[in-house]
Parts: C-alpha cells; sequence; structure tokens
C-alpha cells in the first residue's frame, strides 16, 4: 500500500523489530470501547526514545501521556533541528494519539494518525501493537502478517496482496487477540538488540 512507504522513521521506531519496513497490520475498528475497563496507563511510556538503527539515528520518538483518559501523543523530535535523516519527502512527520490495553497476558496499543498526518494521506485506521516497556526499554511488536494470512479466519478480516487488515468489530477484534496474546507465530519474539532505548534527560530524569 502506498500509504505504508511515506514515513520510513515511523516504521524504524514503531515496528522496531527486524521485519521489513511498512509490514504492521491495520485494523478498521478500534482495539477499544467507551469506558473499555481493559484500558489502563503506564507512566513508564512517557518519556523520548531513540532507536539503535543508524539511519534513524537523529530521530527520537516522544512520548506524552495524560492519565486522566489514559492516552498517549507520539510524535518524533529532531535533535539536531535538521530534516530528519528518516523522512522520504516533505510531508509532516505523522502524530499520533494511542491508547494501552491489557488483554490477557499482553498489554497492546491501538494508534491512530491526529492532526496534520491524518490530512496528509495517512491510513486513518488503527495500528496495533503489542508492547513491553520498563525504565530502559521499549518493544513495540506489530502482529505477523504472514500468521495471519494463513491462519486467521474471513471474520477476522482479509488478506489483500499479502497484508492483512483487520475488519472485526472491536468486541470480537479483542477476544481473538487476547487469545492468542501469547502466541509467538503471531506476535514473534524479538531478537536481541531490537526495540527503543530511553533518552535520559538531564539529571536523569525522563
Amino acid at each position: 500500500m502506498t500509504t505504508k512507504t511515506k514515513f520510513v522513521c515511523w516504521l524504524a521506531v514503531m515496528a522496531s523489530l527486524a521485519v521489513i519496513p511498512g509490514c504492521w497490520t491495520y485494523s478498521l475498528h478500534p482495539l477499544y470501547e467507551a469506558n473499555d475497563p481493559h484500558r489502563l496507563y503506564d507512566p513508564e511510556l512517557e518519556g523520548k526514545w531513540e532507536t539503535g538503527d543508524s539511519d534513524c539515528a537523529a530521530c527520537i520518538l516522544a512520548i506524552t501521556g495524560d492519565a486522566p483518559s489514559l492516552s498517549y501523543t507520539f510524535e518524533f523530535v529532531d535533535p539536531s533541528k535538521k530534516k530528519c535523516d528518516c523522512a522520504t519527502d516533505d510531508s509532516p512527520v505523522p502524530r499520533y494519539e494511542g491508547r494501552v490495553l491489557q488483554l490477557g497476558p499482553g498489554r497492546f496499543l491501538d494508534a491512530t494518525p491526529i492532526g496534520d498526518a491524518a490530512g496528509q494521506g495517512y491510513m486513518a485506521a488503527h495500528n496495533l501493537f503489542k508492547i513491553k516497556v520498563d525504565r530502559h526499554s521499549l518493544l513495540l511488536m506489530p502482529a505477523s502478517d504472514d500468521w495471519l494470512c494463513a491462519n486467521a479466519k474471513p471474520e477476522i478480516g482479509e488478506c489483500i496482496e499479502g497484508d492483512f487488515i483487520f475488519t472485526s468489530q472491536t468486541s470480537v477484534l479483542q477476544d481473538f487477540i487476547q487469545a492468542h496474546a501469547g502466541d509467538d507465530g503471531l506476535f514473534p519474539k524479538p531478537n536481541p538488540g531490537d526495540g527503543l532505548r530511553r533518552v535520559e534527560e538531564t539529571g536523569g530524569s525522563k
């Protein structure tokens, strides 16, 4: 899909695994309901994160949070004040709003484009990741399109030229994700060194 090729830096950071750029999975419906009891707020996500990819060394993912609304904002900052080396064109670097859920043994992020990104051709869909975060590292693991195309039933979604799109309603999607939350086929285990590193602020604060 052409929209998947427009933001290489976002791919390098959000996919944060050794996968082919662009191979994450979209959902037409959110992973959460209004007042969903699965939603949670983890302050460990807040802060600045850098990728180990030398091609994106100038790009830092900044995550700010709002505890009352159980939501986060994801955007890029360029500490060099220059055009991010990972940008593919002059389009605005995308900003996303995210929500975290606990489904079974796993935690998951649902991120959607906001602001300029929502109006610049970025797919207005829900980007789903399994997440792991601690004081020093952040992993954002996209689902495997190959696994979904081979194993998911038609009521879950559709495989289009190797890209899988979740089309099921939220309740069905939650049940499916929760049932496979610990499945290494759907969410492959990361390799050593994958993920993002926290950027320590002066004095060691976030």
